[in-house]
């Protein structure tokens, strides 16, 4: 019989109690895999910062990115991880069909057990596999940016070179009218007038103002945003 102090206390929790305790080794095992998968969203989140960071820099046309080998090593530990997390993903859908091929057992608290442990191991298999959707994400926000990045520089380059054969188009005639004028003969139009010089010099601002115009009024200048 309980004695009258006992009466008075509080009922303890097994709920509770095991709650902080593993139940059987398959639950310690269990407690065990969710705890390293755990570390992976840890690694996971840091990963997610450091890309993030990566990204701007890529997508920035004003910023020379020069970490491409800190870039490569966090691909590679994101591959890395992706293998551990198959690995894993494997070794517990092999775990629970191997839990529901084991036969039914007889006692109730067994049966129990059983079925906690098989949530557990749901649970943690469907833990294991939200790891594997970030690492794919995180891959291919860094594939996506990289490409981006060459996107960006390839347009960058583009303006670059519309730009410089513009102007290559405008300095064409000019350079053919100075050409002209260079000749070695005696006998040239405006050569011994006393304001060819300036005829000649205004002309070839008329075609290049011109020709500049008509660059522009065709965008063959504007700058893509």
């Amino acid at each position: 019989a309980a004695s009258p102090d006992d009466r008075g206390a509080p009922a303890l929790d097994v709920r509770a109690t095991s709650a902080r305790l593993p139940a059987s080794p398959s639950d310690l095992m269990l407690r065990v895999i969710n705890q390293i998968v755990d570390g992976y969203l840890d690694l996971r989140r840091e990963l997610t910062k450091q890309l993030d960071h990566w990204q701007t820099e890529l997508i920035d046309p004003r910023s020379r990115f020069t970490n491409w080998g800190a870039l490569m090593e966090a691909r590679q530990s994101l591959h890395h991880l992706d293998e551990i997390c198959e690995d894993q993903r494997a070794a517990m859908q092999d775990w629970i069909d191997s839990l529901e091929t084991l036969p039914v057992p007889k006692g109730e608290t067994e049966q129990r057990e059983r079925e906690l442990i098989m949530i557990r191991s749901r649970d943690v298999l469907e833990h294991i596999e939200r790891v594997v959707h970030h690492v794919h994400r995180l891959e291919q926000n860094a594939e996506t940016a990289v490409q981006m990045h060459f996107s960006v520089q390839g347009h960058r380059a583009n303006d670059i070179m519309r730009v410089l054969t513009v102007l290559t188009a405008v300095f064409l005639p000019l350079n053919l009218i100075a050409g002209i004028f260079g000749m070695n003969f005696e006998f040239i139009p405006l050569v011994h007038k006393a304001d060819g010089f300036w005829i000649a010099m205004t002309s070839m601002l008329v075609i290049a103002v011109l020709l500049v115009l008509i660059f522009w009024r065709k965008r063959y200048l504007a700058r893509t945003r």
